[in-house]
């Protein structure tokens, strides 16, 4: 796995706000998803693995959906501006693909 400057290493599942997901969604896509994103991501969703930068912020965020079987794959897989470039998004799918498996 890459290796991510703490406390930036992503986290399998971690608690995540409507606000704030949608913010991280809207500034990596251009366009915010509809509210209650949040709650459907925990009723959907196998997974998902989020990055906080040192003050907290979500910088980084990628969903694993899946069909409730054997399928899952990777979607709005998004870094904040300030983080790009970094290996951040590389170690999002990393944390993201071993909590799949």
């Amino acid at each position: 796995m890459t290796s991510y400057p703490d406390p930036l290493t992503p986290a399998w599942r971690a608690p995540v706000r409507d606000g704030e997901l949608r913010a991280l969604l809207a500034e990596a896509f251009g366009g915010a998803p509809a509210p209650g994103l949040a709650a459907r991501l925990a009723r959907h969703s196998l997974g998902w693995a989020a990055a906080r930068d040192a003050s907290g912020r979500l910088v980084g965020f990628v969903n694993v959906a899946w069909d409730g079987g054997a399928h899952a794959f990777l979607l709005d897989t998004a870094v904040v501006g300030s983080h790009r470039r970094r290996g951040l998004g590389r170690a999002l799918v990393a944390v993201a693909a071993a909590g799949a498996r």
